[in-house]
């Protein structure tokens, strides 16, 4: 997966990031730096990854029950033979 920006990221992730900006900022009792404010968001910005990774993963688990269907069908040959034969 692909990194994902400040763009990419909806209304609440945004706000997910300028909290923890302003927790640090509040903890320094300072402003930050932009080594600081970058670092941050590179932390929020991974955690948000691999949320979205969790929930791939299990939508792509579950699309793949679904999409397994058991029969009570045996497999038929003949369905694979050809009338002209192999060519």
């Amino acid at each position: 997966m692909q990194k994902l920006t400040l763009k990419d990221l909806n209304e609440s992730q945004l706000q997910r990031v300028k909290m923890r900006q302003a927790q640090a900022k509040k903890n320094l009792e300072r402003n930050l730096t932009n080594n600081e404010q970058n670092k941050i968001k590179d932390q929020v910005i991974g955690e948000i990854m691999q949320e979205l990774e969790k929930e791939a993963k299990k939508l792509r688990a579950e699309k793949k029950k679904q999409k397994f269907v058991p029969s009570d069908e045996t497999f038929d040959w003949s369905k694979k033979n050809h009338s002209r034969g192999v060519r």
